[in-house]
């Protein structure tokens, strides 16, 4: 069937694009991206694609984020790292250790500019 076979192109398609290695934000996308610079020199490339999620792109890889708990600002948490922000022009990017919530790495400051 023509029906069946499109789904199960969609299906391919879209899980070749979820297991990419790596990921730069493009024009095509469905959302906004936010670029940051961080203190040690790397950057950072931020969307949000809906209130409880961040996709974040590090180190040639993207990392999706979800909402959690935090005192002050928006936190991220999730595939090993941590997200924490204050508005849009403000991050903080940290390592979660295996079985942490929190971070305990002190992190790396990050500018939107």
């Amino acid at each position: 069937m023509i029906v069946r076979g499109c789904i199960a192109t969609m299906i391919v398609a879209l899980s070749g694009c979820a297991t990419a290695p790596s990921y730069h934000a493009q024009a095509s996308d469905p959302f906004a991206w936010v670029n940051y610079t961080c203190s040690d020199g790397q950057t950072v490339e931020a969307a949000y694609p809906d209130s409880q999620t961040a996709v974040i792109s590090i180190h040639h890889a993207t990392h999706t984020l979800h909402s959690v708990i935090s005192g002050s600002g928006a936190r991220y948490a999730g595939d090993g790292w941590q997200w924490w922000t204050k508005g849009m022009r403000e991050g903080m990017l940290a390592p979660l250790a295996p079985g942490e919530t929190i971070a305990s790495a002190p992190g790396i400051d990050c500018h939107a500019g």
